[in-house]
């Protein structure tokens, strides 16, 4: 059993001991703060040991062959902000790129780790992050074994170790058959616990924090994305945090054809999830060095 790491009564052994050795030992409250442990997380077998620390280890190393030559362009975007407005143009993101070399002088790996993962730790860790949108809401892509579900369930882990809260690891793509296994097919009918879409989605809506993974596997099924959409709307109105994975940006749901939530013709939750925080898993150096080369 666990305690809270800072509690003064039990120094973070979960259990409380009388000197007088005949009195019995009890369990300290802070154990109730405590987060919850990988299973109750419903973080997957792949995922039950992820954290920040493993993930940056592993990042540095799949990296490791493009470091330098990423770093060595790093004076070619200072050059850059030095030069007039006038002859470079207006720079989108400017402040970003500000703050980046600000940090890559403070520690070289900053430039090498994925985009926003910096800030996704900053907020999950330490709770400082001022959300442009209001929502906190966080859209991690990149392709796949690119590390994006390892990223989202360690900021799962790091934000409930934090809060001492709760929170959910979900698959959209299983989430998905079991709302399509509600509707009744009998060539291939698999609800035999004849659970609704409600009894599926209602343990989620709450979460004090929730990872949907793999959000662009959604179903095709329009009723799918009825359910999904009414999730996100919830959380919304709740201002309850959420993390989505997919392999590409919020943008490339419109330019999928016949896109179950395109179907939806709802703007306003597409609209939300172009608000969301990025993280984007290429070194964040890449983009800089890719606009700039590009003019």
């Amino acid at each position: 059993m666990k305690g809270r790491p800072d509690c003064p009564r039990c120094q973070g052994q979960g259990l409380i001991f009388d000197p007088d050795p005949q009195k019995p030992v009890l369990v300290c409250g802070c154990t109730a703060e405590v987060a919850p442990d990988a299973e109750t997380l419903g973080l997957p077998a792949r995922y039950r040991e992820a954290d920040f620390a493993r993930f940056w280890k592993w990042w540095n190393n799949v990296q490791a062959c493009h470091a330098r030559a990423l770093l060595d362009r790093v004076a070619d975007l200072e050059d850059l902000l030095a030069r007039p407005a006038e002859e470079v143009g207006e720079l989108e993101g400017r402040e970003e790129l500000v703050k980046l070399l600000a940090a890559l002088k403070r520690r070289p790996e900053h430039g090498i780790r994925p985009a926003g993962a910096d800030t996704l730790f900053h907020w999950a860790a330490n709770g400082k992050h001022k959300f442009r949108h209001g929502w906190e809401l966080w859209w991690i892509h990149g392709p796949a074994q690119s590390g994006r579900s390892t990223l989202a369930a360690a900021a799962l882990r790091a934000w409930t170790e934090r809060t001492g809260r709760g929170g959910r690891f979900v698959p959209v793509r299983t989430l998905s058959q079991s709302i399509k296994d509600v509707y009744h097919d009998i060539r291939s009918y698999q609800n035999q616990t004849f659970q609704s879409v409600r009894d599926l989605i209602e343990p989620l809506q709450d979460q004090p924090l929730l990872v949907l993974d793999d959000w662009d596997r959604m179903d095709s099924d329009l009723r799918v994305a009825q359910a999904l959409a009414q999730l996100l709307d919830h959380r919304y109105s709740e201002e309850l945090p959420t993390i989505l994975t997919s392999a590409g940006p919020p943008e490339a749901l419109d330019r999928r054809e016949n896109h179950p939530l395109a179907r939806l013709e709802d703007s306003s939750l597409l609209e939300r999830l172009r608000g969301a925080e990025r993280v984007e898993m290429v070194p964040a150096l890449k983009p800089w060095i890719e606009r700039m080369e590009r003019g």
